[in-house]
């Protein structure tokens, strides 16, 4: 069986959609079948990803079908990104579900107009890919917004991004306290639990501050669960996203890259622990 698990932030800014991608991608480089699901109106994790969504092939398109009675084709509107992959010996799949902003907004101002009993629409619309071995990772919006409820609706687990700042701590506790009302929210339909929080942007051990320290300490007080495993600052993470092939892909070899497939299988380990 597979797994879905929803990239939360507050705000924009903590890397939220580079963690959600390369994620995805260490993934897939070791062997799993990965599908990036982006609910992010920016569209970013295409971006990352070297596609370009077509309005009916997008997630928008599919929650407004799907608000209007209608069943969509999810199969035929995901994209097959698996050709990154090929320079790699061990591999599983890679796939995008994609956003195309002017669907994504109708099918947000249609939900944000309707009942509580919208809250889980694409965890129904997800439904039969959780039944095939297939870990999804959702890109959320970076806000408390209808869209970000229905994200943590359709996950399993929730994880959360800060950076290593004073402020982005309350924001990871924002994340955990909405994870825990979803279960109340949809009247039980789901029930998705906090995995952890994952610290971006990290400073190399040469350059930390006392800010470091209380932070990672603050998080784990507040019951937040960071991870062991952070990702340091490096400039190569966005210039690989400005080319459309994540950074473990384009250069896995780099520290950078290394951190996310350690991440990956952390998250992975707390997957198995949790379910």
């Amino acid at each position: 069986m597979g797994a879905v698990v929803a990239v939360a932030s507050q705000k924009g800014g903590p890397g939220k959609t580079t963690t959600t991608v390369n994620l995805a991608s260490a993934l897939a480089i070791n062997g799993f079948h990965a599908l990036v699901v982006d609910l992010e109106p920016q569209a970013q994790a295409g971006v990352a990803l070297g596609v370009v969504p077509q309005p009916q092939r997008s997630v928008g398109f599919a929650l407004y079908a799907q608000l209007n009675g209608m069943t969509p084709d999810v199969p035929e509107m995901i994209f097959d990104r698996s050709e990154l992959l090929k320079s790699f010996e061990t591999t599983g799949s890679l796939s995008l579900f994609g956003s195309v902003q002017s669907t994504m907004v109708d099918a947000e101002r249609k939900i944000a107009g309707m009942d509580f009993s919208t809250t889980g629409i694409l965890r129904r619309i997800l439904e039969p890919i959780r039944k095939t071995p297939t870990i999804v990772l959702i890109d959320t919006p970076p806000s408390v917004s209808a869209l970000s409820a229905v994200a943590l609706a359709a996950a399993d687990f929730v994880v959360a991004v800060c950076e290593p700042l004073y402020a982005t701590v309350q924001g990871a506790a924002v994340i955990k306290g909405l994870t825990a009302a979803t279960s109340e929210r949809t009247l039980g339909e789901c029930e998705p639990r906090f995995l952890g929080t994952v610290i971006n942007k990290a400073n190399a051990p040469s350059r930390r501050t006392s800010e470091d320290d209380q932070v990672e300490q603050r998080l784990a007080d507040y019951g937040l669960d960071p991870f062991q495993t952070q990702i340091r600052r490096d400039s190569r993470i966005s210039q690989a996203y400005e080319i459309g092939r994540p950074v473990c892909i384009e250069q896995p070899n780099i520290a950078a890259s290394v951190a996310y497939t350690e991440l990956a299988i952390e998250l992975f380990d707390r997957v198995k622990q949790a379910a």
